[in-house]
């Protein structure tokens, strides 16, 4: 705390010694009647709003009987919080700012309760002295004895507060802090956000904190490839079905930029293995049809699929893989992962019937040669498929390919006449002119 003449922090530190009490009754000093209406008339102030006034009265309190009852502490905190923010002269806000804090140490050297009091004072310590410099070791060492005494208990609002002193000191003084130890705060911060993300609460936000927090770790250490593979390769490695390594690992590598080599697979293989989520499959199906491992690809979006919550994620995800083997050649398979999707996610039809359709369009290979009508009845099928898409543009594309009425009479068929599209295809489709 900044060197000055504070309100309180001289008398009342000074003037008592160890802590009087540790309750949350009423501990009346011998003048009661002082006492009592002194009580009264800070927290009718209080009400009202005259929070100069209030803070009067209640100093007699402080002065008189420290270990009166925690709402003392409880209340002046709130009333020098609003005297700071109205304050316009820095000296004095200044002042009110640090009366602030003394009164959250006062209650816990009467009443106790540390963990839960120097919990609420680190939310003001940091909102008063976040940008001076002079403060940031002190603020360092408030916010991570907050989380050592409290644990995932800890406030979010603290935690991430906690990730942002980090920063902000290492940046002041590149000595202050090393890297580990950097980590070590980034990983006690995600975890207690987890904690709170895992009993539901506040989720969304909570996502929001996460995010800032991994760019607070981008912002404070420099991580490139190297510093992951040099830091956390040698404990993957040694325990490759370690979580906890896998995670951060995982999270520094995307951080750093590097989503491809052996350690990031090792990572996103060994969190997938002991907490297999939608996500983290299809990624990793992803990842394998990168490393043109298509068994290994295949197998992931079909867990993927297995995983989804409801028809419209699972329509996508085969529809996903029906596209997956059409670059592959695999036209059978496509088709099938397309009539897969639809009956999952009848809404999917249109775009299912549009790359069926596509896939027959360009089959060239079930050309057989011999006949041209037969050839062309191909692209008939396509046509067909585009019509139950109402893909009205692509029946306009495959209709300019159909026989014409001479190739048809040559050939001794007729306008109606059923086909049979052999090959992969097998489709019988009416046949028709151009």
């Amino acid at each position: 705390m900044k060197t000055k003449a504070i309100l309180l922090l001289t008398f009342l530190l000074g003037s008592f010694g160890l802590a009087q009490a540790q309750q949350s009754g009423w501990n009346w000093p011998e003048d009661k009647k002082t006492a009592s209406a002194k009580n009264a008339l800070y927290t009718d102030s209080k009400t009202m709003g005259r929070y100069r006034e209030a803070a009067d009265a209640l100093y007699w309190l402080l002065v008189n009987a420290p270990d009166l009852n925690p709402s003392i502490y409880i209340n002046g905190s709130e009333i020098y919080s609003e005297l700071a923010d109205a304050e316009k002269d820095p000296a004095k806000k200044e002042v009110y700012e640090d009366s602030v804090l003394v009164l959250y140490d006062l209650r816990v050297k009467y009443f106790g309760d540390e963990a839960n009091v120097i919990d609420n004072k680190a939310f003001y310590a940091y909102k008063y002295n976040k940008d001076d410099k002079e403060e940031l070791p002190e603020l360092y060492s408030l916010l991570k004895k907050v989380v050592e005494l409290n644990g995932d208990k800890t406030s979010y609002a603290n935690a991430v507060a906690l990730m942002d002193v980090v920063r902000r000191y290492k940046a002041s003084d590149d000595k202050a802090l090393t890297d580990e130890q950097v980590l070590d705060h980034y990983d006690q911060v995600i975890a207690i956000l987890d904690n709170y993300i895992a009993k539901g609460k506040d989720v969304e936000r909570i996502e929001k904190y996460k995010a800032i927090v991994d760019d607070l770790l981008v912002k404070t250490v420099t991580i490139d490839c190297q510093f992951v593979e040099s830091n956390f390769g040698p404990k993957l490695k040694a325990d490759p079905q370690n979580l906890e390594i896998a995670k951060k690992t995982f999270k520094l590598l995307k951080a750093g930029g590097c989503s491809d080599g052996e350690l990031y697979m090792t990572a996103l293989t060994t969190i997938y293995n002991n907490e297999p989520t939608l996500g983290l499959a299809k990624h990793l199906a992803q990842k394998k049809l990168e490393e043109k491992d298509y068994a290994a690809a295949e197998k992931y979006f079909e867990e993927a699929a297995k995983m989804a919550k409801s028809n419209v994620e699972k329509g996508e995800i085969y529809f996903e893989l029906a596209q997956t083997f059409a670059k592959l050649g695999r036209k059978s398979d496509s088709r099938a992962m397309a009539y897969k999707a639809m009956e999952a996610d009848p809404n999917i039809a249109s775009k299912a019937y549009t790359h069926i359709g596509n896939l027959y369009l360009n089959s060239q290979e079930c050309y057989e040669q011999k006949s041209l009508v037969q050839d062309r009845a191909i692209f008939i099928a396509a046509y067909e498929m585009y019509e139950k898409a109402g893909n009205s543009s692509a029946m306009a594309v495959a209709a300019k390919q159909f026989p014409s009425a001479e190739e048809i009479f040559t050939e001794n068929k007729a306008v109606g006449d059923q086909v049979t599209v052999g090959c992969w295809i097998n489709e019988t489709v009416t046949l028709r002119k151009r």
